[in-house]
């Protein structure tokens, strides 16, 4: 536990270290689609096997009793024609059976490879409805990855003419890859003025009781428990404070990074947080800091030995006197000529 608390709060207090050690730019090519079909498949694909050929069962031959020998063959003389003529009419039912069987086998033949033909017949229809669908599904997902393709087009056509809508759209994209610790949720809203090429952002960062307040944990022995030993107020105060202008510097860098080609020359930023206003009972929204800055003046500045506050001082930003404690500041509606 102690050791995912130290990751998490390493990972708010780094937040804009973090930024500055990837590039924020985003190659639109590299969001071109390419056709991904799976392979085709089908129950039906192999053949339905042959089935044994019906033949016919082996011609009886006629066995006679067993010759009379001895006394038997002088005194046995009649009952042995008897036997032998009761041994041939049975053999005569036999063969005549047989042949009677013999005589069907060329129709049960018959029979047999139509119901195989008609089998494959079904097999190779079922097989060739399987392969439409499956030409149809591909030929649908050609035409969605082609549509996608095509909207990216326009986009990066719209974006190299600084175009509101495209601009707005590159920068969800870049401010959608921003990736906060777990359980940390910031909001973003923008809108771009195409004739100031100023952006607008607003954003909602957690409410102070939102971020860790724990400093470690320890195992009471006595109690059998674990509990957290809590930061100080001052600690929660300056992480509050230091997470409220990391947030608003990495996000000014992080749109100016990805914006190479420089359609964006100015961004009106405000920070501020939802929460109940506890006078009211309301929901409402408090900014916290509020900050117009021109795109020369940002990139003054060197992000990596800098200090936030005072970057925030030199672009002169208004920031609450109490973050923690969520007094307001007053707005600034853009840059100022």
């Amino acid at each position: 536990m102690n050791a995912e608390l130290k990751d998490l709060l390493a990972e708010i207090d780094g937040l804009l270290a973090a930024t500055l050690e990837v590039d924020d730019y985003v190659d639109l090519n590299d969001l071109r689609q390419g056709y991904d079909h799976p392979a085709f498949t089908s129950k039906y694909e192999e053949r339905i096997p042959a089935p044994e050929p019906i033949a016919a069962p082996p011609e009886p031959v006629f066995t006679p009793p067993e010759p009379l020998k001895g006394m038997s063959a002088l005194f046995g003389k009649k009952k042995h024609a008897a036997e032998v003529q009761a041994a041939r009419a049975e053999f005569d039912r036999t063969q005549a059976s047989w042949r009677e069987e013999v005589g069907h086998i060329p129709a049960r033949q018959l029979a047999q490879l139509t119901a195989h033909q008609e089998a494959e017949q079904e097999r190779k229809a079922r097989l060739a409805a399987d392969r439409e669908r499956y030409e149809r599904e591909s030929r649908e997902r050609e035409a969605k990855v082609d549509e996608q393709n095509a909207e990216l087009d326009e986009l990066i056509a719209g974006l190299a003419r600084g175009e509101a809508s495209a601009v707005d759209l590159y920068v969800d994209i870049v401010l959608g890859n921003s990736v906060y610790p777990e359980g940390i949720h910031v909001g973003v809203e923008h809108e771009f003025d195409d004739s100031a090429k100023e952006i607008r952002l607003t954003m909602s960062i957690p409410q102070p009781a939102q971020l860790p307040t724990v400093r470690e944990y320890k195992y009471v022995k006595a109690k059998d428990e674990i509990v957290g030993a809590h930061q100080t107020l001052k600690e929660q105060r300056e992480r509050y404070t230091h997470f409220l202008s990391s947030v608003a510097l990495r996000t000014l860098h992080e749109v100016w990074e990805a914006d190479r080609d420089g359609k964006v020359q100015s961004i009106s930023l405000v920070v501020g947080v939802d929460h109940i206003d506890p006078a009211l009972g309301v929901e409402t929204v408090t900014p916290l800091l509020a900050v117009a800055v021109p795109r020369d003046d940002f990139l003054k500045i060197d992000l990596s030995r800098a200090t936030p506050m005072e970057s925030l001082k030199y672009l002169k930003a208004s920031v609450s006197k109490d973050p923690h404690g969520l007094k307001p500041v007053q707005e600034l509606p853009g840059v100022k000529g």
